[in-house]
């Protein structure tokens, strides 16, 4: 199954279960990627929150770099992190090409 999940909420629990959920998927095999919103982007500044150091263990789940909306915030944001973090994040286009997913779920 071929699945977006889109971190929106800018609460720490919300974000920890939409990655964790993404994770957990993708070790089943699924096919997830993740899009992470503005509204998290001050969990991914914080070293010590678990968003920070989900993001940065994607390629040990065999998952795509999580993407980041193209504006001029992701990219003051991707600038602003660790190189090893900034690595696993990419910048992609407003319209999100939906009928690409099976299922697109938002935390």
């Amino acid at each position: 199954m071929k699945l977006l999940i889109k971190l929106h909420t800018p609460t720490e629990m919300a974000s920890y279960e939409g990655c964790a959920l993404a994770l957990t998927l993708a070790t089943f095999g699924h096919d997830v990627q993740l899009y992470l919103d503005a509204p998290v982007f001050g969990l991914l500044m914080q070293p010590e929150s678990r968003l920070h150091g989900m993001i940065q263990s994607l390629e040990l789940y065999d998952m795509p770099a999580a993407w980041l909306p193209d504006d001029v915030f992701s990219g003051w944001v991707t600038g602003m992190l660790p190189t090893d973090l900034a690595s696993q994040l990419i910048l992609v286009p407003e319209m999100i090409p939906a009928a690409d997913f099976e299922q697109i779920l938002t935390f």
